[in-house]
């Protein structure tokens, strides 16, 4: 049974029956002791849902909380659902920097940010090669597609050779499988590689991300076994891709709509290759070549209704939720994030992705309804990071916006390195490489000559320090005295790894981005970026909301006090306690 909002409780319905009875001149014997209702039983299933890049505001702007049956507002069953039936929380932050894909779902998973869980960012340079690395990539894994490693393990290339091996800590799947002596289920999809395999973590029972191009089939690799299950290869048997892509993309509703948004045909928006406007209607089929054939579906709303085709499908499948111990499945739905790069969060095919995301999520919940039974369940939803206006826009209207460009500036300090401390051959610079908004210095070379790194770090953040878009760069080394009292600052500390990350913290101006006139990104510490929704519904959700700042650490600790779980290994957040019920459903 959901309880409405101004339920209060069995601990504070005592306690007014104990202040009314003492009020009517009671007495108590001295060992008085109120009763407390035991727990409740956990869900049957877990499912955690991740948009890409879905800022905080899109629940109102986008929602609008009208009447529900209007065209251009979130229906009854979806968003809403999760807001009026469930818990929100309305002041929800990443409380790290950077803010990118890969630790954005590491830290939704783990309970804790990149400085323990190790995923400092999609990419990021490693000291030990000298080269960028993947957040996912594994070279010791091979892919796995319908025909089985043998026949697709070459087929599929780097697409398939992804696991969790990078991420340090363990997730929330991880320690319940543990827990449960390998009993529970836990399974993890997305159109990304890296959305489905970090939050299912090192123990899942598989991870599922889409290959697009001429197959459009979720595929896996062989860290989670030589072969797809039935269910899987089954379900790219069917064909659905090409459906999708033979649907296209019009809007959900007439164009009056979207009146909100800029027009159709604007300067801030990207086309895909092969057309001159990014307007409506798109015919997927006839840009498929120009743009890795079924790889449209990625950033179109059929790459969200695949996702939920499949994740029914493993529902039925693996049984999830069929027995009295929980099973968790991962939901990232990643054509949000890829609508945000190409278009930005004012066009009408970033609505309309939402509004067809509601729709999608209304199914989900009403297959969960019908699958594993009302109130068996519990759902959480959020984002793995937020994303900036589209600068050129926002410039237009006479805003402090613009774009962060540092190539000039390394190149200056460089040279300011060389006259301060030496020439260097071309082949061994005193900065190694700039990454996620860090510098990197030449620690052999430092070493070699005698030169303290902290004293170059200081150097290098005083001469960058004047850079227009800059707002401040400071010296690792000095971050951790300096986040006491600046925020921006204590969020760079929790994302930044020392002995692996950069020697140099370089923070662009709020509204700067370092990418192109079109479209938009993320990235940064500020709330364009760090501020995100946090819904949960139903078993052992009350129903309300908060405007207590929260953090995505603190997700899968309250997740694990619903599920009885043991809390992820590199656990730094908190249960938020407000949204747990008291044993009574």
């Amino acid at each position: 049974m959901r309880q409405g909002p101004n339920y209060l409780g069995p601990t504070m319905n005592t306690r007014l029956i104990l202040l009314a009875m003492l009020a009517a001149g009671c007495t108590f014997e001295t060992d008085v002791r109120i009763s407390t209702s035991s727990p409740s039983s956990p869900p049957r299933l877990v499912v955690g849902i991740t948009v890409d890049q879905m800022r905080a505001d899109y629940l109102t702007r986008f929602g609008a909380w009208g009447d529900p049956e209007a065209p251009g507002t979130f229906g009854r069953a979806g968003f809403r659902r999760m807001v009026d039936e469930g818990f929100a929380c309305r002041d929800h932050h990443f409380g790290y920097a950077p803010t990118y894909t890969g630790p954005g779902h590491a830290s939704i998973y783990t309970g804790t940010t990149p400085v323990v869980h190790g995923i400092v960012g999609n990419n990021w340079y490693d000291r030990s090669t000298a080269e960028s690395v993947y957040c996912a990539s594994d070279a010791s894994v091979k892919g796995v597609g319908n025909a089985g490693v043998d026949m697709d393990g070459e087929a599929l290339g780097s697409a398939g050779q992804m696991s969790p091996t990078r991420m340090l800590s363990t997730t929330l799947g991880d320690e319940w499988k543990v827990a449960t002596g390998g009993k529970a289920k836990v399974i993890g999809m997305s159109m990304k590689d890296r959305g489905a395999i970090l939050p299912a973590g090192h123990a899942a029972d598989g991870a599922f991300w889409f290959y697009g191009k001429d197959l459009g089939q979720f595929i896996s690799s062989t860290h989670y076994g030589d072969s797809l299950p039935r269910w899987a290869r089954d379900w790219n048997d069917l064909g659905r891709s090409q459906q999708l892509m033979d649907l296209g993309w019009d809007r959900f509703h007439e164009e009056a709509v979207y009146a909100a948004c800029l027009p159709d045909n604007n300067p801030y928006e990207g086309p895909f290759k092969g057309t001159l406007k990014p307007t409506f209607p798109y015919d997927l089929n006839a840009l498929a070549d120009q743009n890795g054939g079924m790889d449209l579906l990625k950033g179109t709303p059929g790459g969200n209704t695949l996702l939920v085709d499949f994740a029914l499908a493993a529902i039925d499948g693996e049984g999830l939720g069929d027995d009295d111990i929980t099973d968790l499945l991962a939901v990232s739905f990643s054509a949000t994030d890829y609508v945000g790069h190409r278009v930005g969060p004012h066009a009408q095919e970033t609505m309309d992705m939402y509004l067809r995301l509601d729709a999608e999520l209304a199914r989900l919940f009403d297959a969960l309804d019908d699958k594993v039974g009302e109130g068996q369940w519990t759902a959480f939803l959020t984002a793995d990071h937020g994303g900036a206006n589209v600068p050129s826009h926002m410039a237009s209207l006479g805003m402090p916006a613009s774009y962060w460009k540092p190539g000039n500036m390394l190149d200056a300090v460089e040279q300011a390195l060389q006259v301060q401390y030496g020439s260097t051959s071309k082949d061994r610079p005193w900065i190694l490489r700039h990454s996620n908004d860090q510098i990197f210095l030449n620690h052999p070379l430092l070493a070699q000559r005698g030169i303290h790194r902290d004293d170059m770090a200081r150097f290098v953040a005083e001469q960058c320090a004047p850079q227009e878009g800059l707002s401040k760069a400071i010296a690792a080394c000095d971050a951790p005295a300096l986040a006491a009292n600046d925020p921006v600052v204590a969020r760079l500390l929790r994302g930044h790894r020392p002995g692996h990350s950069g020697d140099v913290l370089l923070v662009p101006q709020p509204g700067w981005i370092e990418y192109g006139p079109t479209g938009t990104t993320h990235g940064s510490a500020f709330a364009h970026d760090t501020h995100v929704p946090a819904l949960f519904l139903g078993c052992g959700v009350r129903q309300g909301q908060t405007f207590q700042t929260t953090y995505i650490r603190d997700i899968a600790p309250t997740v694990a006090q619903i599920m009885q779980s043991p809390y992820p290994n590199g656990t730094t957040g908190s249960p938020i306690s407000d949204l747990l019920n008291d044993g009574i459903r």
